[in-house]
């Protein structure tokens, strides 16, 4: 999987760009000329979302209505050209986002997630080890996503029911009874089991490829992944939803489940939230991300792109080095931000740089290839 063109148009502070990435990018320019911004484009087409979480209306330019972001992407040795799109609108209160997959229109942000898959590394990636659990929750449903087919229909199902039984939960009209949550109570702990048990086997197939590479990363360190499930074990969660329908209620959701779990992590047998300095949690989340990159390669032959933004930050020059080639190691398509040009890759290694500054002169001129999304 390898993005070819891309194309932005009022995005953040970027009016217009185009880039016509190679597999190795170097992106680079003085601080605040939008080489940030690119990873942040490449994530919102991917994922529907920013990786540093802003709202839709901070991303679109303040001089604008609506911003687009499209590429095509090359997959299966360039012999299928898929081509994706995504515009946002301010004023479009009902159907603020649009996407267009090889033409077709669509409003669901879960089909181009199936088309790309990314892995992102930047400054405030260390709240993945030191964040609430909902971060590393995410970071294992990720893989499990692209990993285990069954996940994604149970986890609509799930979202749909939590969603619903919430609702009845924060009803203070006393107009329904305990009993009528039982439907919901049966198939949420149904679905919580299967999500459990493919999280289970989706961790265990990542184990190996976590230990392989934090010992490159962090050979002072013995690591270990463990994941709660999400309510307590030697307990049924039906029987459970039920013993604490009253607590349920008055907190207005539901405590358990397995939109609970958590995913613990330990260095030395001590939690390496409070173990790893900043640039050792930088380097477990390097290792975290590479090892899921293996295992969706080896797994399903997909290649994930891989997003580095500041690649500096809190990494000294040996780690530099350590990381990128183990990202070269991967096979996949990388971008790498930095204030310049000098990183450090191999001699037989020619990256793509691209001057940011230069390409957004370049691609003012160019309004004409900026018609459309798609």
């Amino acid at each position: 999987m390898i993005l070819k063109r891309i194309k932005i148009q009022n995005f953040r502070n970027i009016r217009r760009l185009m880039i016509e990435p190679d597999m190795v990018n170097v992106l680079y320019g003085p601080n605040g000329c939008g080489k940030t911004s690119v990873l942040e484009a490449i994530s919102s087409l991917a994922l529907g979302r920013s990786f540093r979480g802003s709202q839709t209306s901070h991303l679109i330019n303040n001089e604008s209505q609506e911003l687009t972001i499209s590429a095509q992407i090359e997959r299966d040795n360039g012999n299928i050209i898929d081509s994706v799109g995504l515009m946002r609108s301010r004023s479009r209160v009902n159907t603020p986002t649009q996407i267009s997959i090889n033409g077709k229109h669509t409003n669901k942000l879960i089909d181009i997630v199936d088309k790309l898959c990314i892995q992102v590394i930047h400054p405030l990636g260390n709240e993945l080890i030191t964040g609430s659990p909902e971060g590393r929750r995410n970071f294992l449903d990720w893989g499990v996503y692209y990993s285990e087919p069954d996940f994604k229909e149970y986890w609509i199902k799930y979202k749909k029911i939590i969603n619903q039984r919430n609702v009845l939960l924060k009803d203070r009209s006393n107009s329904f009874s305990k009993s009528v949550l039982t439907v919901w109570d049966d198939a949420l702990a149904s679905l919580s089991e299967k999500i459990n048990s493919l999280r289970n086997i989706y961790l265990s197939e990542l184990a190996p490829e976590l230990e392989m590479i934090t010992n490159k990363f962090l050979p002072n360190f013995k690591f270990h992944f463990e994941l709660s499930k999400g309510w307590p074990n030697g307990v049924e969660l039906k029987d459970l939803l039920a013993l604490n329908f009253e607590k349920d209620r008055n907190l207005g959701y539901t405590f358990y489940g397995c939109h609970r779990a958590e995913l613990k992590i330990k260095a030395n047998k001590y939690p390496a939230s409070e173990t790893l300095s900043r640039g050792q949690s930088k380097l477990l989340v390097c290792a975290m991300r590479l090892a899921q990159g293996n295992v969706l390669a080896k797994q399903i032959h997909k290649n994930c792109i891989y997003l580095v933004d500041d690649i500096n930050s809190e990494l000294d020059q040996c780690s530099r080095e350590l990381l990128i080639h183990e990202m070269l190691g991967c096979k996949n398509q990388i971008f790498i931000t930095n204030i310049n040009d000098d990183i450090m890759f191999p001699n037989d290694v020619n990256p793509n740089l691209i001057n940011i500054q230069d390409q957004l002169k370049i691609s003012q001129s160019q309004e004409s290839i900026f018609s459309s999304v798609s």
